[in-house]
């Protein structure tokens, strides 16, 4: 069964709750505002993060470096 969770962000890094605590689990990340979200780690600037634009979304597993412990963070520009 699929968990979700819907985390707002700011243009502080914002920590992204990837609801597991098991690796090889897939992450699905989808913007649903109006502006770009950058995504990365605790220090995530828009010149360093994966963008995102509105409507877009990404998948990211385990060799993305995602799993049990591990940090996603977002931001926004401004």
């Amino acid at each position: 069964m699929a968990d979700s969770n819907q985390v707002s962000v700011t243009t502080s890094a914002t920590a992204i709750d990837l609801n597991t605590t098991s690796s090889g689990r897939d992450i699905l990340v989808r913007n649903r505002g109006s502006v770009a979200v950058y995504l990365g780690g605790p220090g995530v600037t828009s010149g360093t993060g994966f963008q995102l634009d509105p409507g877009e979304a990404v998948s990211l597993t385990d060799a993305d470096g995602i799993g049990a412990g591990s940090g996603l963070y977002g931001r926004t520009a401004s």
